[in-house]
């Protein structure tokens, strides 16, 4: 305890040198728990609208769908699909999609004709979509596609100057080849982070497009959604193994997207790299502090050896004086990068209003990302940043306390 209590004092002898070596470490740490935070959030955002409302944890198709697209290459027997897909033993969801290319317009009269815009159907289950991460979720219930009412995307709304309430028509090819073409109303405007859906999609229920398209028991793609983004290999495996889906193509959302995945899965690398910063950080500072330190009380130690200090008693408190002051300053940082963390998490951070940009989120690979990240807190960040703290300020004072310790008492004294 003597021991423990000289090294903390002695921390006070040169108090700038102390104070410098400890902001750089409070703001080495302050970057790691605030920027991992970023990533954090910004990873969730992206995982959160992949495994949500685009394509859910796994994705069932016909083995030339995601290739060629065509209408006609759907999901045989859906209902035996789903029924023995819903029979497994694990929280899910299981909702069949249709999709189809087609020409849209305005259905309202007007001396003009109206001009049509390429757009696709989107059959979807609409119970299944209403659920938390569905396709649906931002809509109210009122809202909703049924019947003859679809949900429009944004962008296609915008396209074709409709809103809320008006006609829309809509005009294709059945599954057969034979012309469709029918009349909606515009339930709601939807503005998805799937980008198909956002800038082509009219949504409807899944009944109503299979009735336009013609088809029975079919669907283009089956999405699954388990309990766990991390445990869709497992999931996809279980589900490829069922009988009735032997002759499709099973995939987990990191099969399917594998560029998104590696992305991802880049995090890791990211939380390392501003590790490392705490790491260098710590250890500049550190060992210039306790190396100048050493120096400067070399009488001192050699007073302390010549009344019976132990060399490991010297190299006890030089050690100390180093780890005392470094945790002081991951401290400092952790308590101002969470305090960051969390505001920020309740405001969000909006980087096209800090770029001077007005628009409001980027499509890229198929999904709408939006340029307010909302940080997620990570203890571990905080844990990590100790831990190496604490390692890095033992480490850079070893080679000072082993200097000092091996000091001759009587020369020491006369310098």
């Amino acid at each position: 305890m003597t021991t423990l209590r000289i090294a903390w004092r002695n921390l006070g002898r040169n108090r700038k040198r102390s104070l410098l070596a400890l902001g750089a470490i409070a703001l080495a740490q302050t970057t790691l728990v605030f920027v991992n935070g970023l990533f954090a959030g910004s990873y969730d955002q992206m995982l959160q609208t992949i495994t949500g409302p685009m394509m859910g944890h796994v994705q069932v198709h016909h083995p030339r769908w995601r290739e060629e697209r065509a209408v006609d290459l759907y999901i045989d027997r859906l209902d035996a699909v789903r029924a023995q897909v819903g029979a497994m033993e694990l929280p899910m969801s299981v909702s069949p999609r249709l999709y189809s290319a087609v020409l849209a317009a305005s259905g309202e009269k007007s001396e003009q004709p109206a001009d049509a815009e390429p757009a696709v159907i989107v059959g979807v289950d609409v119970s299944a979509e209403s659920t938390r991460d569905g396709l649906l979720e931002s809509l109210e219930p009122q809202d909703r596609p049924q019947g003859n009412k679809v949900a429009l995307g944004r962008v296609l709304a915008n396209r074709l100057n409709v809103s809320e309430g008006r006609e829309l028509a809509v005009i294709g090819q059945d599954v057969d080849g034979f012309p469709a073409s029918d009349l909606f109303v515009i339930a709601a405007i939807i503005d998805s982070p799937v980008d198909l859906v956002k800038t082509r999609g009219v949504v409807m229920c899944f009944h109503t497009a299979a009735g336009f398209l013609a088809i029975r028991d079919q669907a283009h793609e089956i999405v699954i959604r388990g309990s766990k983004a991390d445990q869709a290999d497992e999931l996809a495996r279980e589900v490829a193994a069922l009988p009735a889906l032997s002759e499709l193509e099973v995939l987990s959302w990191r099969e399917a997207m594998p560029e998104f995945s590696r992305m991802i899965d880049m995090k890791d690398w990211f939380d390392m790299i501003f590790l490392a910063i705490v790491f260098v950080a710590s250890a500049s500072g550190i060992a210039n502090t306790s190396m100048m330190s050493s120096f400067e009380r070399t009488r001192e130690f050699g007073m302390l050896l010549a009344i019976g200090m132990q060399p490991a008693g010297v190299v006890r408190m030089v050690l100390a004086e180093s780890v005392f002051l470094g945790l002081m300053g991951v401290l400092v940082g952790s308590l101002v990068g969470s305090a960051l963390v969390l505001l920020a998490a309740h405001t969000g951070i909006n980087y096209a209003a800090l770029a001077g940009m007005e628009a409001a989120d980027i499509a890229f690979g198929g999904i709408s990302i939006s340029y307010t990240i909302y940080p997620r807190f990570e203890f571990r960040h905080i844990l990590f940043g100790f831990i190496a703290v604490a390692i890095t300020s033992a480490l850079a004072s070893t080679w000072p306390a082993t200097l000092a310790a091996r000091l001759e008492p009587a020369k020491a004294m006369r310098l």
